[in-house]
């Protein structure tokens, strides 16, 4: 459809709690490039895969023992990474259910994330460790025999003044607690340290490009970095209580936002799909406030209020104005927008009324017009709207490249085969009666082994002529016992005389129709 045809007045960001997601104990999410995939993190080790669309369940991946730390979708959709705190970085192939690569980390991964480009390529942030870019094309063996860029170390602790002069020395000595993550393009990586400084680093080279301080105060480390989807702004979380939003373009600050009157800390912030609004969510124990600022002006636009639960993540959907929301209980809400019904968009002239109002019409109102005049005011009025026409919807900038062609969008589902009702009976009752005629059949002496298909043959014929012996019996009585009661009928109208003709019947006629004799026996006791 046409976007010009689109309600120009929706709103950007959800108000309300749409649905809810339970199938785990979720602690962490995200969508996948489309928004029709839902990876949620469990606290069992396990990544549940959600059908957006139709809010069921399409995947579980088992590979963790511990709480799933994060979880990243490829740009194809076809690859799903995710980080544990038992030390762990696991890359499942989606479609297959199978685990191509699993690495382990000294220590708990904080945050690990794919290549926006490359799906070989991943960066991984150990707790106790530097973080480190790992290539899995290249085998993972030992340190004696592995490849130099296999796995390659992040450099730590870069002085802001040295790189200023010129110098690109670093240490390992403040190695714990870096977090990191990709440019847009892939081509920088940004990394975060304790001390509060973000720091810009080659991915080719691993040399850093440029580095800020981001907070000088005691705490102010800094606790999550996310790019926006246009890749021209970075957002910043640090322990300060404050979000920073940095230009990418020479780190410069663009922004603050924080909550100056309660001064809470923020679990997680992030861009809007569009870029325009900054979310963060509160750190609090019972309550479930998702924060939502104008990044242009930094004023506090809407607070979603949600269950008296803390909150652990947030995904904001990359089309929609819809949030995924999880909770301590491990609950996933989402929010969308409270869409209400609006006919003024399909008639311009339409007034809707909260009341009855009393009309009083025109004395002209429904009076014969000339159709000339009509026709001209119609062509005057018309105007021409495409609905043919197909607008194309960008994935984050206007310089997006085509989408892939063999990216995964929806997972396809493995119907189940449900057995008719019977079947089972049937198959297991022509089972029980071939093994009774196979008994019937087998030879009893070792003498009539060889003749033993000709006795069986022979046995099954016998048993069909019985059953159609049996067949002409039954009809024979019922015949027997129509007639023997129109005899007691009649010789109970003739009196003795149907005695002697019963005496005379011949033993043969006797044998062959005995009921209807006995039942005029009966009929002659009775008769007084």
């Amino acid at each position: 459809m046409n976007l010009a045809l689109l309600d120009p007045s929706t709103q950007d960001f959800p108000e309300i709690i749409e649905d809810c997601l339970e199938d785990s104990v979720g602690v962490t999410c995200a969508f996948n490039r489309r928004g029709t995939l839902l990876a949620v993190g469990c606290n069992s080790g396990t990544v549940v895969v959600w059908d957006f669309d139709t809010r069921s369940v399409a995947r579980s991946l088992v590979s963790h023992v511990q709480p799933v730390t994060a979880v990243c979708w490829s740009r194809s959709g076809r690859k799903l990474l995710s980080a544990s705190l038992d030390g762990s970085v696991a890359v499942w192939d989606v479609l297959g259910y199978d685990l191509m690569f699993k690495y382990k980390f000294p220590g708990p991964v904080l945050t690990a994330q794919l290549h926006p480009r490359n799906d070989h390529l991943f960066v991984a942030c150990p707790m106790m460790s530097a973080p480190e870019i790992v290539d899995t094309r290249l085998p993972d063996k030992p340190d004696a025999q592995a490849h130099p860029d296999a796995r390659r170390k992040l450099p730590v602790d870069i002085d802001v003044e040295s790189l200023k002069t010129g110098a690109t020395s670093s240490s390992r000595k403040n190695e714990q607690g870096i977090v990191a993550c990709f440019s847009k393009r892939g081509d920088l990586i940004y990394s975060g340290s304790p001390r509060g400084t973000v720091t810009a680093i080659d991915c080719a080279t691993l040399n850093a490009v440029q580095s800020v301080q981001v907070s000088t105060a005691t705490g102010g480390s800094v606790k999550s970095l996310r790019v926006s989807k246009r890749g021209d702004a970075l957002i910043v979380n640090s322990a300060d209580r404050t979000v920073r939003v940095y230009r990418t373009d020479g780190l410069e600050l663009e922004n603050k936002f924080q909550d100056l009157v309660n001064r809470i800390q923020w679990k997680t912030c992030l861009f809007s799909r569009g870029g325009e609004y900054i979310i963060a969510g509160a750190a609090q124990q019972a309550q479930h406030h998702i924060y939502i600022w104008d990044r242009a002006s930094g004023n506090l636009v809407k607070i979603l209020e949600g269950p008296k639960e803390g909150l652990v993540d947030v995904a904001w959907h990359p089309l929609r104005p819809c949030i995924a929301s999880i909770s301590t209980f491990g609950l996933v809400y989402i929010w969308s927008v409270n869409h209400t019904e609006n006919w003024s968009a399909f008639a311009p002239d339409f007034k809707e009324l909260e009341e009855n109002v009393e009309y009083i019409e025109r004395e002209d109102e429904f009076d014969d017009v000339d159709e000339i005049m009509q026709t001209r005011k119609q062509e005057e009025t018309d105007e021409f709207v495409d609905i043919i026409t197909v607008d194309k919807i960008t994935y984050g900038s206007s310089d997006e490249e085509p989408l892939e062609e063999d990216e995964l969008v929806y997972l396809p589902t493995e119907p189940i085969h449900d057995v008719p009702e019977g079947t089972q009976d049937t198959a297991e009752g022509d089972g029980a009666s071939g093994g009774r005629a196979a008994a019937t059949a087998a030879p009893t002496d070792e003498e009539n082994q060889t003749p033993s298909k000709r006795k069986k043959r022979t046995a099954q014929d016998g048993a069909s002529k019985g059953d159609g012996s049996t067949k002409r019996k039954a009809s024979t009585k019922k015949r027997a016992r129509k007639s023997g009661a129109s005899a007691a009928a009649k010789s109970s109208a003739a009196g003795t005389s149907a005695a002697p003709a019963a005496m005379d019947t011949s033993p043969d006629q006797q044998q062959g129709s005995v009921q209807p004799s006995a039942v005029a026996a009966a009929a002659l006791a009775h008769q007084p």
